[in-house]
């Protein structure tokens, strides 16, 4: 997410939403919950978080594994990045293992055909 910082308009605030999904142990550092990052910008966070979706909406002071990290944090602290998409459950997919071939991928378009 990137928002406006109130003290200082020639910034923004770049920040990951993260989740640890064991649902527990969360980020200790700038920006955890109760930090003093996080109680100098809580208003302009509530209002992020109030403008979600219901469903993606979240508790700052849970303790639920979901955290905010400053970006340059998270660039400087991990090396590894594991994603899980969560798809509608009306979504169908195929999962592939092994390489890409012509077979299971589109590959770039050629503007010269």
């Amino acid at each position: 997410m990137e928002l406006d910082d109130p003290f200082d308009r020639k910034n923004k605030l770049r920040l990951l939403r993260l989740r640890n999904p064991w649902g527990n142990s969360e980020w200790l550092g700038a920006w955890s919950g109760g930090s003093p990052e996080i109680k100098k910008y809580e208003k302009v966070i509530l209002k992020y978080i109030r403008s979600l979706a219901p469903d993606e909406q979240f508790e700052l002071d849970a303790d639920d594994g979901t955290f905010l990290m400053h970006y340059e944090d998270w660039h400087d602290s991990f090396s590894t990045l594991f994603l899980n998409c969560d798809f509608p459950e009306d979504w169908t997919g195929v999962r592939f293992q092994s390489k890409w071939t012509k077979s299971n991928s589109g590959g770039l378009p050629n503007v010269n055909q």
